[in-house]
């Protein structure tokens, strides 16, 4: 089964592929040197071929993402509202973001107002199953859920609808249908975008170490399926590595570093987040063979931009927006107002992912620390902000 795949990829396979660097604007020959070709180097890329395919699909268009009927959630209009956050764990700094985000969501509810019920699962799938059910017992009007498994949760799903209580999934996807939205940043198409650029680079052929976060969770079945459907395109592609870092920077650079040193001759790593990403670049250097990497790939992690911006790196940069938790809270209140919700809904990009990775110079922040990710919102929830 095909793990929420969104029926408007085409609209992410376009925005979200792109390249850092002077000239990167511009199709171009890729650099077969493996080294440079960030901002300021000489390389072009990606290659001509890498562009051809890609075109904008409206992403709330087509059959498989239906208007969703929110009748049945709709309060009294001028109620105040209590909003269930059942979130999987604070265990990575995203997921602070996400957290700081939603609470910024909550802040920003017009009319009455909002309430916020927070609940953290440690990443224990039996702690969120009675997380929900005691969310469900207290009454919440609507639950934002961040999934910590894409099957355990489900039947809890199913027991907060039944009790008129809309459930908008926040970006970890679920192996279910029976939820309101689900609030996406669509990562299997931001992984398949991330391996066609590594395949680009390496010609169609070469060793790949592929470094994902934890078994089970949306974020990462979903990036394990994007990585495969683009290697089962390249049979020259070798994968030499499968790995979990638990989107821990430290994990990934000793993985990086042990993987190196087994296969010395390898071209690339496939990490689908950038907190890894930043770890596992660090891991290449202490091995002394970050200059060989033909390409890197991350997202809007504070630690991972401003290592390709220092270090000039190939690389393709996806944001992935912490936002997603502002977005839920939204999505929540329309459904809770009665309004018209998609079953999907797309996370806004910060701007189009090929201005972000041209200039990502401009959303890199020296001044904040590695933990920080790109954000908009205002210095009173953001927990990095320096008043």
């Amino acid at each position: 089964m095909t793990l929420n795949r969104l029926t408007f990829a085409g609209l992410l396979a376009l925005l979200a592929i792109a390249v850092v660097g002077a000239g990167c604007g511009s199709a171009g020959e890729s650099d077969d040197s493996g080294s440079g070709g960030g901002s300021g180097g000489s390389a072009e890329y990606p290659s001509e071929d890498f562009w051809a395919d890609f075109q904008e699909i409206p992403p709330d268009e087509g059959a498989d993402n239906p208007v969703v009927d929110t009748s049945a959630f709709k309060k009294p209009k001028g109620e105040k509202l209590t909003i269930g956050y059942a979130d999987s764990s604070l265990s990575n700094s995203w997921r602070v973001m996400a957290k700081a985000e939603t609470e910024a969501g909550i802040a920003a509810v017009d009319g009455a107002g909002a309430s916020l019920v927070y609940t953290n699962a440690n990443d224990s799938a039996p702690k969120q199953i009675g997380d929900l059910e005691d969310l469900i017992n207290q009454g919440v009007d609507a639950i934002v859920l961040s999934a910590v498994d894409v099957n355990a949760v489900c039947p809890s799903i199913e027991k907060a609808l039944a009790a008129n209580i809309p459930v908008i999934i926040q970006e970890r996807a679920v192996e279910c249908d029976d939820y309101t939205s689900f609030v996406s940043l669509d990562m299997i198409n931001l992984a398949e975008n991330q391996m066609q650029f590594i395949a680009d680079r390496l010609g169609g052929e070469g060793e790949v170490a592929l470094i994902y976060g934890l078994p089970g969770v949306g974020h990462t079945v979903q990036g394990e399926e994007g990585y495969e459907n683009i290697l089962a395109k390249y049979p020259d592609i070798e994968v030499t590595n499968e790995e979990y870092a638990k989107y821990d920077p430290a994990q990934a650079k000793q993985l990086a570093t042990s993987i190196l040193t087994a296969h010395p001759d390898l071209d690339a790593f496939g990490v689908i987040s950038g907190l890894m990403t930043d770890g596992a670049y660090e891991g290449a250097k202490a091995a002394g063979k970050a200059d060989q990497m033909k390409a890197w790939v991350g997202d809007d992690a504070n630690g991972w931009m401003t290592l390709a911006v220092e270090d000039d790196l190939p690389n393709l940069t996806v944001p992935y927006p912490t936002k997603a938790g502002q977005t839920a809270v939204e999505v929540a209140v329309k459904a809770l107002r009665g309004e018209e919700v998609h079953k999907t809904t797309l996370v806004p990009r910060w701007e189009p992912t090929q201005k972000f990775s041209e200039n990502l110079a401009e959303f890199a922040d020296f001044e904040k620390p590695v933990e920080w990710w790109y954000t908009e919102m205002s210095c009173e929830f953001d927990p990095f902000c320096k008043s």
